[in-house]
């Protein structure tokens, strides 16, 4: 669809909006991507909340028909995308993280973009100068992020909300995400890898070229060196899980695992209906680059590792909200698969020196370290 033509299909669907009239006791949640991450954390909270029956929650999610056989309240509904549009219209509250409806919330309905992470590399209006503003607030993880959010999406300062991310109440409380995979064992450590996309047909970037190597995964990108790590994760008993990116091409990437090496992608963990940032509560150490998951795991000021091999070729193609990311990556810089099997063997014999650097750099990217952030936010929407 055209750009004007959007923007008149928008605006004849805001004024339809208004004129509607809201239930006070309905919440949507919407997803386009999957029913995860702060979405499905804020739903997850609030189904086990006293009063939680007294609404009627629709969920219009893209996998709606993964949960409509799965048990649940009997007041929720799961519906696809395009069924949750009525449902839109005629609710007071209204979550969304990935993707959204086009239309513009009604003085009398509380629209909540709790997005999905505090952001280092460009999005929204950071690349383009489409119309972001889709919701009565935003949340933003800490007062260094709220310019950064407002800029991304174009909204009054006031929309900016701070609240710690809904997802990262997992990090405190990770259950058994090993045995959800079929992946407990004798594990003395866990390492997660987890690269950002380079390439997605989905989203339409191309943000690097580093990607079509044998493996499809930065630094290790071959076979070789893949084995070499495997036999060295081995002989300490450590398991690297490396979780392809939801937003990723996946036929660039290399599934096949090796008896330490284990490569999980996101259908994987949908189906075994394994939260991420449980897993992430379980890691010792932390591979990674540009994506904001690295700014969630200080919060438990464990190791962290980032590959950068690609870093000016990513400034050049997509590029950072800051000038100069290096001050906010407070851990080792990965160029090489030396560097790479060397903060493995960091993380493998406790050694670590950044530790007061993750302090500073928590400090800046996160204001709450207690673990109640489905709560807060649901209490700044009003529902608590």
């Amino acid at each position: 669809m055209k750009k004007e033509q959007l923007k008149k299909l928008t605006g004849i669907l805001t004024f339809v909006n208004r004129l509607i009239p809201k239930s006070p006791k309905k919440i949507v949640f919407y997803s386009n991507m999957g029913f995860r991450d702060n979405v499905k954390a804020v739903y997850d909270y609030l189904i086990t909340c006293p009063g939680a029956a007294k609404y009627k929650i629709i969920c219009a999610v893209s996998d709606w028909q993964d949960f409509v056989t799965r048990e649940h309240p009997k007041n929720v509904k799961f519906v696809s995308p395009v069924k949750g549009v009525p449902h839109f219209f005629t609710s007071k509250y209204f979550f969304y993280s990935f993707g959204k409806y086009p239309i513009k919330p009604s003085g009398k309905q509380m629209v909540v973009n709790v997005w999905h992470g505090s952001p280092l590399k460009t999005i929204g209006n950071y690349l383009n100068d489409e119309d972001q503003n889709f919701f009565t607030i935003l949340l933003a993880a800490s007062d260094f992020f709220k310019p950064i959010m407002q800029k991304a999406f174009n909204c009054r300062p006031e929309q900016v909300v701070v609240c710690g991310h809904p997802r990262n109440d997992a990090l405190f409380r990770p259950g058994e995400p090993l045995e959800q995979l079929g992946l407990s064992g004798n594990w003395k450590r866990l390492i997660l890898w987890l690269p950002t996309f380079r390439q997605s047909a989905f989203l339409g970037n191309t943000d690097t070229e580093s990607q079509g190597t044998e493996t499809g995964l930065p630094i290790l990108t071959s076979r070789e060196e893949m084995e070499k790590v495997n036999e060295m994760l081995k002989a300490s008993e450590t398991l690297m899980i490396a979780k392809i990116h939801p937003a990723q091409d996946l036929d660039q990437i290399d599934t096949r695992g090796f008896s330490n090496i284990r490569i999980v992608t996101n259908d994987q963990m949908q189906a075994a209906e394994c939260d991420l940032y449980a897993l992430l509560g379980c890691a010792d150490g932390l591979i990674t680059d540009y994506s904001s998951v690295y700014f969630d795991y200080l919060l438990l000021n464990r190791p962290i590792g980032f590959t950068v091999d690609d870093i000016e070729e990513y400034m050049a193609k997509r590029g950072f909200v800051v000038d100069d990311p290096y001050p906010l990556m407070p851990g080792r810089f990965i160029h090489t698969p030396a560097e790479f099997s060397a903060f493995v063997n960091e993380v493998i014999a406790g050694s670590d020196a950044y530790e007061a650097d993750r302090r500073r750099v928590n400090d800046i990217a996160n204001r709450y370290h207690d673990g109640q952030d489905c709560k807060r936010v649901l209490e700044i929407a009003g529902i608590l």
